[in-house]
């Protein structure tokens, strides 16, 4: 009887735990199906890829990630993922900003931080 309730207590603990933490896998993307993306400081990033939207966190800053009209991912060599491994970068105008994680969000954060940055951009333009 005594096994029942720590049954259940695991049980309620796996509902609250992530996906990708369940399955030990990494959050990886296909940087070749990366649409868009939007700087959310010289740390952060997110990335449109479709169906399915990122954030990217930097293990530093990476002060050109703002002003560069491209990104270069660097990730595995022969599928072209990035998974937040330690090898994995984006290279901005010549420096290289390693990624420390990956995390799938919702489409509404991405949508919210795209009208924010539109917004920022309207007010510096007039």
């Amino acid at each position: 009887m005594r096994s029942a309730p720590c049954f259940l207590l695991m049980c309620a603990m796996s509902l609250t735990t992530p996906l990708a933490a369940k399955s030990g896998k990494p959050t990886c993307v296909d940087t070749s199906r990366v649409r868009n993306w939007i700087v959310v400081n010289d740390e952060t990033l997110l990335l449109d890829v479709g169906r399915k939207k990122y954030r990217v966190n930097l293990q530093q800053s990476c002060f050109n990630l703002n002003i560069s009209p491209t990104l270069q991912f660097k990730g595995d060599p022969i599928s072209g993922r990035i998974c937040g491994s330690s090898l994995d970068a984006i290279r901005v105008r010549g420096e290289q900003c390693r990624i420390s994680k990956i995390e799938e969000i919702d489409k509404q954060t991405f949508n919210d931080a795209q009208n924010k940055k539109n917004v920022s951009l309207k007010v510096k333009k007039t």
